[in-house]
């Protein structure tokens, strides 16, 4: 009896010394617990930032060179420009012509031609200073002819940069006197290396051929 007493003692402690080492001791040091065996922990395979894919800058079109020659500006819906369709004659007032300082001598860049009211695509201007002949103008009636032209900032819709305007008195006291009419139908602008387009409104006109002009040494 004795030796079977000191047997189950002898299992005993054994598995309590098994329960320590494989249960107590690792739970007290965090590790796993031996008992049914470890795993090996999960191994998350480093992120590596996907590259955007590489893009090609397009080579920019050089601008083409004026050849010398008068571009013809053409007519476009004044939806465009998102402006009223409606004549508006409000703080249209005639202008006197401006004159180029020294002896600047002028050649015609673009010109507008037509005959009723409209308003133009955009042209550029490729100087610093620049000026509108609107001398060849004709008329049907003597006694209530009437041209405006709105020169409009084509980055600056609200902004007009001048305004020009005939009504019967001027066309008379022209009447007969065209030498006069090219020297003072002509506006000068102090600004350039920019985008325009025109507004025109017309009564009594029969035709108008109007000149965008730019010193000679801009010509190239």
């Amino acid at each position: 009896m004795t030796k079977k007493q000191d047997f189950i003692y002898v299992v005993l402690a054994i598995a309590v010394v098994l329960v320590l080492a494989l249960v107590i001791k690792p739970a007290a040091t965090g590790e796993p617990a031996g008992l049914w065996g470890s795993e090996e922990p999960a191994i998350t395979p480093a992120w590596t930032p996907s590259m955007p894919p590489a893009t090609t800058v397009p080579t920019p079109t050089p601008a083409p060179t004026w050849n010398g020659k008068p571009k013809e500006i053409g007519f476009v819906d004044p939806a465009t420009y998102h402006i009223s369709t409606e004549e508006n004659r409000l703080n249209m007032t005639v202008l006197s012509a401006g004159t180029a300082p020294g002896t600047t001598r002028w050649v015609t860049y673009a010109t507008i031609d037509g005959q009723w009211s409209g308003t133009t695509g955009i042209v550029r201007v490729p100087s610093p200073l620049w000026r509108l002949d609107y001398s060849d103008i004709t008329t049907t009636n003597d006694e209530i002819p009437f041209f405006n032209c709105q020169v409009m900032d084509a980055e600056d819709p609200n902004r007009f940069v001048r305004i020009v305007t005939l009504n019967f008195r001027d066309f008379l006291a022209m009447k007969d006197r065209p030498e006069l009419r090219k020297d003072r139908w002509v506006s000068t602008f102090y600004e350039g290396y920019h985008d325009y387009y025109f507004v025109i409104n017309t009564r009594r006109i029969g035709s108008y051929h109007l000149k965008i002009q730019v010193p000679e040494g801009y010509v190239n």
